[in-house]
């Protein structure tokens, strides 16, 4: 069973809200900013 587009991007945005409260904590965790610019940039390409 897939995805629906808009499951999906469901799914990256709540990941990205937990990251942006993961980075609250720790600003200066390279990986994880990484992390979220690939996920942000996965909702820019609609």
């Amino acid at each position: 069973m897939g995805m629906t587009n808009k499951q999906f991007q469901g799914f990256i945005r709540l990941a990205l809200e937990l990251m942006n409260k993961a980075l609250d904590k720790s600003p200066d965790n390279e990986e994880l900013q990484k992390l979220k610019d690939i996920f942000q940039s996965m909702l820019e390409d609609d």
